[in-house]
């Protein structure tokens, strides 16, 4: 069982769910499914968000600065989520700035929720320790919802993939002893509400 877990915190590990709610928004908005200039744009830009930031957390942990890929020790994690905080910090400000591609305010927005939940676990974890991978999982439903509620196409197969794939993440921290139970459940909860009220 410790392999299954180890699979599903590895795909859909936080660094990854970025292009995966870029996918999800290719799938279930209209608006992204005909500009596919604009998803290539983000796609490269997120892709990048993707691949910086785990050379960074490689080259920590060969310098000893975190002790392990999922940074377990809550005391080892403010200068990771400093760097990731970063990288999507100029993300953004990239995107509001750009001249070669115009990117609508909802997909601004998108990733100025990541910014907000990346700050607000910053901020937390100075004093407890949350789940990223429930984290992401929370920004990723607060998205899709968000879409649902605006174009009002609720697709059930979507929400239902999304419930299992929190639920499954949920599990494998668990299993993995990486976490307990109430930090499974606030990290999904400081997710959801942070990619919700930035996206409002």
């Amino acid at each position: 069982m410790n392999t299954l877990a180890k699979l599903v915190s590895a795909v859909l590990h936080p660094l990854c769910m970025p292009l995966l709610t870029l996918g999800l928004l290719l799938a279930t908005d209209g608006y992204l499914a005909h500009r596919l200039g604009l998803f290539s744009y983000l796609f490269v830009l997120l892709l990048i968000n993707t691949l910086a930031p785990a050379l960074s957390m490689w080259i920590l942990k060969r310098r000893g600065v975190i002790s392990d890929w999922d940074i377990r020790t809550r005391k080892e994690r403010p200068l990771p989520f400093l760097l990731v905080l970063a990288y999507y910090l100029m993300a953004y400000v990239l995107v509001v700035k750009s001249t070669a591609v115009e990117v609508p305010l909802f997909y601004q927005n998108v990733l100025l929720s990541l910014v907000v939940a990346i700050a607000s676990a910053w901020v937390v974890t100075w004093k407890a320790k949350i789940s990223m991978h429930m984290l992401a999982q929370g920004g990723i439903m607060a998205v899709y919802l968000r879409v649902a509620m605006t174009d009002q196409l609720w697709d059930l197969r979507w929400l239902s993939a999304l419930i299992l794939g929190a639920g499954l993440v949920g599990w494998s921290r668990l299993q993995l002893k990486a976490h307990t139970p109430a930090q499974v459940y606030t990290g999904f909860l400081l997710g959801l509400l942070t990619v919700w009220i930035t996206l409002f």
